[in-house]
C-alpha cells in the first residue's frame, strides 16, 4: 500500500469515528426537506439534484488559485450511501451529502447534534435560510447568482449557481471574519469558485470530477484577449497656429490587454519564436480592415526564444496598445482586437482570441 494510500485510509478511520454512523444515515426520518420551507412559489421548479452542484463521486478533487497565486485543494473521499468526507473547504474535515427525502439541498453534518443538518439549498431562487443562529458562528445563505460565466483556468462553466453568505454579528464582539462570503457552483463540475472572509477571491484551476477532467485533455489550445476598458476617448487637438512648429495638446488613449493562452490538451505543448517578441495584436475595423498592429511601433530583441505549457497549464501576456492607426490619426468607432502568438513556421498550433470595443474622439 502506498504513503497516499495509507494517509487517506487513516483519515476515513478517524471521520469515520467521529462523523455520522451507519444508524444515521442521510435519510433519516428528522431531515427536513426543501419543500417544506420553501417560501417562494415556484423556487424549487426545474432545479437539479445537490448532486449535480456537488458531484458526489469518492477522489473527487478541486484545485483553486487565488489572484495572489495561492492554492487550495478540496478532496471528497469515503463516499458511500450518498455521503463522504470533504477535506479543504474548511479547516477540519466535514462530512456532506445528500438525500432522497431533501434532494435540493446538500446537507452537512454537526457533531455537537449529533445530526444531519441543511447546509447549501440548491433549490432555492429567491428565499434566504439561516446556517446556525450564534452570533458570529451563524450565517445567512442566499442565491446572488444564476447562469452567470464563470470563466477560470479550467474553462468557462455557464450553467452556474452562486450562493452569497453574510455573517450574523455580534452586538458585543467584533467577530473574526468568515471562511466564506461566497460559493459558485457549476452543474456537474462541483465548486468552480469561491470568496473569503478577507476578500481573496479563488477561482477552479484544474478538477477530477469522476472520469472526466478539467480544463478537458481534448487536445486543444484555447486563448482569451480581455481589455481593462470596453469603451475609449481620444483627446484631439485643439491648439491652432499660423507658424511651425506647432505643438499639440492631443491626448490618444491606451488600451492595457491581457491574452491569455491554456493547454487544454493532455500533454505539454511548445512554441518557438525567432525573437523575444512571442505575441501580436492587430486592431480591426468594422469594416474588416487592419488599422494597426502592436507590433507596428514595437521593438524586439534578436533572440531565439520558445514558451512551453504543461497539460493545464496556461501562460498570460500583457501590452499597452495606442488607439492610433499607422500614420498616427486617432482612432474613432467600433473596433475588434484580435490576439495571437507569432512562433516560428512548425512551431505548434497558434490559437487567436478577440475582443471588441469602440473608441471615440471627444469633440
Amino acid at each position: 500500500m502506498t504513503i497516499r494510500a495509507l494517509f487517506v485510509s487513516s483519515i476515513a478511520l478517524v471521520l469515520a469515528a467521529c462523523g455520522p454512523s451507519a444508524e444515521m444515515l442521510i435519510d433519516a426520518q428528522d431531515v427536513d426537506t426543501d419543500e417544506s420551507v420553501a417560501t417562494t412559489e415556484g423556487e424549487l421548479t426545474s432545479s437539479s439534484s445537490a448532486a449535480v452542484w456537488f458531484p458526489m463521486a469518492n477522489g473527487n478533487t478541486w484545485t483553486f488559485e487565488s489572484t495572489t497565486g495561492a492554492t487550495r485543494t478540496l478532496r471528497l473521499d469515503s463516499v458511500s450511501n450518498g455521503m463522504g468526507a470533504l477535506t479543504g473547504l474548511a479547516t477540519s474535515a466535514t462530512w456532506v451529502g445528500v438525500s432522497s427525502t431533501s434532494a435540493n439541498t446538500l446537507m452537512k453534518w454537526d457533531d455537537a447534534s449529533r445530526a444531519w443538518t441543511s447546509w447549501l439549498r440548491f433549490g432555492f431562487a429567491s428565499s434566504s435560510w439561516n446556517v446556525g443562529t450564534e452570533a458570529c458562528t451563524g450565517a445567512k445563505y442566499r442565491r446572488s447568482a444564476t447562469g452567470v460565466t464563470a470563466t477560470t483556468a479550467a474553462g468557462a462553466f455557464t450553467d452556474t449557481r452562486t450562493i452569497a453568505i453574510e455573517q450574523i454579528p455580534s452586538k458585543t464582539a467584533l467577530c473574526a471574519p468568515p471562511a466564506f462570503t461566497e460559493l459558485t457552483f457549476a452543474a456537474n463540475v462541483g465548486l468552480v469558485g469561491f470568496r473569503t472572509g478577507r476578500g481573496e477571491r479563488f477561482t477552479l484551476k484544474t478538477a477530477t470530477v469522476g472520469t472526466k477532467r478539467f480544463p478537458a485533455a481534448n487536445g486543444t489550445v484555447t486563448a482569451s484577449l480581455t481589455l481593462d476598458k470596453t469603451s475609449y476617448v481620444n483627446l484631439p487637438n485643439t491648439i491652432r497656429c499660423i507658424t511651425t512648429p506647432c505643438p499639440s495638446n492631443e491626448v490618444t488613449a491606451n488600451a492595457r490587454a491581457t491574452f491569455t493562452v491554456t493547454n487544454g490538451s493532455a500533454t505539454s505543448q511548445t512554441w518557438n519564436f525567432r525573437t523575444g517578441c512571442q505575441m501580436d495584436i492587430e486592431v480591426v475595423s468594422s469594416s474588416g480592415l487592419v488599422v494597426k498592429r502592436l507590433s507596428d511601433d514595437r521593438a524586439c530583441t534578436m533572440a531565439l526564444t520558445s514558451v512551453t505549457l504543461a497539460a493545464g497549464q496556461s501562460r498570460t501576456w500583457t501590452a499597452e496598445l495606442p488607439l492610433a492607426d499607422r500614420d498616427g490619426l486617432q482612432l474613432d468607432g467600433s473596433f475588434t482586437a484580435r490576439a495571437r502568438l507569432i512562433p516560428s513556421a512548425n512551431a505548434g498550433s497558434a490559437p487567436v482570441a478577440t475582443s471588441t470595443f469602440s473608441v471615440r474622439v471627444q469633440q
